[in-house]
């Protein structure tokens, strides 16, 4: 009997439509032996079974079932295709931990660390990963001085709501009397705030994943952006004036240590399967960005074009995740 495979997919949030086109594209990596069931989270954050093009009310029992009104569907794997709530933040991974349905993609603990650019700093400064230098805001004026004081050292920061993907959330702040109003917007997002020194960097992305029993890193792939701020709609947008080139132009001794930064906090931060890294490169200087636990695996996203462009077929790399995550 073919082994039913529950695609969890939208969110209802802000990167709800690029959850779906993620969820399309991986739907074509699926070999044909496997039987395919679609849940949305709709923007009304409930449950919704896809057949047919209808839509119907569902819920995942305890039992490790997709129950719908008439009828349940044993579910063997789950794919959630969430970018963002409620996959990135590990809340979906809790859940199916808890009921013990094996998933796709990075468990619920490195999940919400990653998703935490608070949990994630403090993680990657432990274990000696370079990192921008960075201020911890919680929502009180004891910090104000403190904030005055890291833009005065710095001149220029980012404004990061802590808990957004995305970029949704995020202020590059330039002029003092920018920075209280950006601020304001970041805990409209976060109970948490990160101010971070702003630097010119060269924005690059690298595949992390674990194939074959060995933990590999890509070349970093580089991101040319205009406007220099990665925004949603410069991710996102068919008006997007970035350009991405798939291998950058840097000298190899500068990507093997990129390569083993991205390794080790892989393995630090107890990352499982795949995860793409974002670092900044200044001159020769490298910091750790961001960590993504589910990146966008579009048809123009560079995870699996870094993926392909290491000598895997996407196809053999997501067959290889779900033969063995059901074993």
């Amino acid at each position: 009997m073919a082994k039913n495979i529950l695609f969890l997919k939208g969110g209802g949030k802000d990167e709800h439509d690029v959850s779906l086109v993620t969820a399309e594209y991986l739907k074509q990596q699926i070999p044909s032996q496997y039987n395919i069931l679609e849940v949305i989270l709709n923007k009304d954050q409930e449950w919704e079974f896809i057949a047919d093009g209808k839509t119907e009310k569902c819920e995942i029992s305890f039992n490790g079932e997709l129950v719908l009104k008439d009828s349940k569907h044993q579910i063997d794997l789950v794919i959630p295709c969430f970018h963002g709530y409620p996959g990135e933040t590990g809340h979906i991974q809790s859940y199916l931990e808890m009921i013990n349905i094996p998933f796709i993609g990075c468990g619920a603990e490195a999940s919400l660390i990653c998703f935490n650019k608070v949990l994630t700093k403090l993680w990657l400064e432990k274990v000696d990963i370079p990192i921008t230098p960075f201020l911890i805001l919680n929502n009180s004026e004891d910090k104000k001085e403190a904030r005055n004081n890291f833009f005065e050292e710095h001149k220029n920061v980012f404004v990061k709501a802590s808990n957004q993907g995305s970029s949704v959330g995020c202020y590059p702040v330039k002029t003092k009397s920018d920075l209280d109003q950006a601020i304001k917007n970041a805990f409209q997002f976060s109970k948490f705030v990160i101010l971070e020194k702003l630097v010119t960097p060269r924005e690059l992305e690298i595949s992390v994943y674990n194939y074959q029993g060995k933990v590999h890193a890509s070349w970093p792939c580089e991101i040319n952006c205009p406007d220099k701020f990665y925004s949603y709609d410069e991710k996102y947008s068919q008006a997007s004036k970035t350009s991405t080139v798939l291998k950058a132009d840097i000298p190899a001794p500068i990507v093997e240590k990129i390569q083993k930064y991205a390794i080790d906090a892989f393995n630090a931060l107890n990352l499982e399967q795949f995860c793409r890294m974002d670092f900044f490169l200044v001159d020769e200087t490298i910091y750790l960005n961001e960590i993504n636990t589910f990146p966008g695996m579009t048809p123009i996203s560079m995870f699996p074009k870094m993926i392909i462009e290491d000598g895997i077929e996407f196809k053999d790399f997501i067959t290889y995740h779900i033969d063995k995550s059901l074993r």
